[in-house]
């Protein structure tokens, strides 16, 4: 969801889940790599995940387990080739897919990274972090009936997970069931009153019913928030732009413009701004660029044509 970014979970740490077969030295040095790992005692970790394959090159946990470790260096290029090691050895390794998906997505191959959860999830449909990753993919991408399927299944098996539970409100109302939106956002407040996603829902119909103030409390208090901040501040622009605030509507909008110059709803709601406080040519410039990123943006046009009914537009 372009306007509303997830967070990828923790990584899954591998230990070997069955011994069968193995050097017992190779199992050992495998589970006490992945505590080192644990403790982020990178270093060491590698280490040990090293002699676990000295002792058996084929053993497809500590292969994986290297990938993480360059994860966490932030080494994508090593951490995908460890990762498809492991799912060449043991094509049933579901845990590896789904921290595979977690690399591509870090690369932005999208498409890749969400049949790498896909396939984690055909293997092992009980993992939390590959269909967590999944369904806030799929929002990000704005498929968000993608979305709410898998997350409608997350929150069955993660009931304490509050942004998913936020985040299946948002797709409800993204899809159009502002009552079912509400009652997701409602019962989330209820035990999390400062959920910032849930507040956006709320927020945002509070503001469908004229209840502004109230929109605009909700908005505010979702606003700093590193994950929704940036939504709810541009929800909370239009919010005060139709309340009258014009000032603090482009002030907040123009904050957002120099943020995300390509985002194109924070141009609209600075164009409407800056058209309200007068600055006929600041509303004609913010407009055009409005509708250069999303040209099907009609309120824009009409922004764009009365800015122009008030200064060149040559």
């Amino acid at each position: 969801m372009r306007d509303l970014p997830g967070l990828l979970p923790s990584l899954v740490l591998l230990t070997a889940c069955g011994g069968a077969g193995l050097p017992p030295e190779a199992v050992q040095h495998n589970a006490e790599g992945a505590e080192m790992l644990a403790e982020g005692r990178l270093d060491d970790a590698e280490a040990r995940f090293h002699l676990a394959l000295e002792y058996h090159p084929r053993f497809s946990e500590p292969r994986a387990n290297l990938g993480l470790v360059a994860l966490e260096r932030g080494d994508l290029d090593r951490a995908e080739r460890h990762l498809r090691a492991a799912v060449t050895l043991n094509g049933d390794f579901a845990e590896a897919w789904g921290n595979l998906g977690v690399v591509l997505e870090r690369r932005g191959q999208a498409g890749e990274a969400a049949e790498a959860y896909a396939t984690a999830l055909s293997i092992n449909p009980g993992l939390v972090g590959p269909r967590r990753n999944l369904a806030f993919l799929h929002a990000r991408r704005s498929r968000f009936a993608e979305a709410r399927a898998q997350l409608l299944r997350l929150v069955q098996l993660a009931p304490d997970d509050v942004e998913a539970a936020g985040l299946l409100g948002y797709c409800e109302l993204r899809l159009g069931r502002p009552r079912a939106a509400r009652e997701r956002a409602e019962a989330v407040l209820a035990d999390h009153p400062d959920a910032p996603t849930a507040r956006v829902v709320r927020g945002v119909l509070r503001a469908r019913e004229g209840d502004l103030d109230g929109a605009v409390r909700d908005l505010e208090a979702a606003a700093v928030d590193p994950v929704v901040g940036q939504h709810a501040r541009l929800r909370l622009a239009a919010v005060l732009l139709v309340r009258g605030d014009r000032e603090d509507a482009w002030r907040i909008a123009e904050e957002l413009v120099a943020a995300s110059p390509e985002n194109a709803g924070a141009r609209l709601v600075a164009a409407s701004a800056a058209l309200d406080l007068g600055r006929a040519e600041e509303a004609r410039d913010q407009a055009r660029a409005a509708l250069r990123l999303s040209p099907g943006l009609a309120h824009a046009r009409a922004v764009l044509e009365a800015a122009c009914d008030r200064t060149s537009c040559d």
